[in-house]
């Protein structure tokens, strides 16, 4: 019999727990191990041009989630590591002896990239990698682009056809 899956769930721009599908579908393993995790990473810790009341928020978020995540299991909390993911992941990869690792998909460019960069550094280590197509947004932005003849929509009537 195989053994039960041990997972990292990276949060990344969804910092709630109660309707994440990507947290869904981490569950749905229904996991040995699952470790919460969110790499501040230097790509946008160091070019962000955001005010001190926006990273704030987001720390306030972060604590908020480490918090819900301790109610529902008391021994356990969100990790927050200050590395870039594509380096931190694989090192958690083996120190954690992961099988999956279970994210929402991100459509930014420079997202696409690392997350590209992690999947295939997943696989290289033999960790089975399931990310989510949406859930932060209602539709999925590429595929709205695609429908829409390779632009971006401009109405709500180019969503709805």
């Amino acid at each position: 019999m195989p053994s039960k899956p041990r997972v990292i769930y990276w949060f990344r721009t969804d910092l709630r727990l109660h309707d994440s599908p990507a947290l869904h579908a981490a569950l749905d393993l229904k996991p040995e191990c699952l470790y919460p995790v969110w790499c501040w990473d230097p790509h946008y810790v160091y070019r962000a041009r955001v005010g001190p009341n926006r990273w704030q928020f987001l720390l306030d978020c972060q604590t908020d989630l480490s918090s819900s995540i301790t109610k529902l299991n008391k021994k356990s909390k969100l990790f927050v590591i200050r590395e870039a993911p594509q380096t931190v992941l694989p090192k958690l990869f083996k120190a954690w002896s992961i099988s999956h690792l279970v994210f929402e998909r991100d459509t930014d460019p420079y997202a696409k990239e690392r997350d590209a960069k992690v999947v295939e550094l997943a696989r290289e280590a033999g960790v089975e990698v399931v990310a989510t197509r949406h859930g932060r947004t209602l539709y999925d932005p590429d595929e709205l682009v695609q429908a829409n003849g390779g632009k971006p929509t401009m109405s709500i009537t180019q969503v709805q056809h």
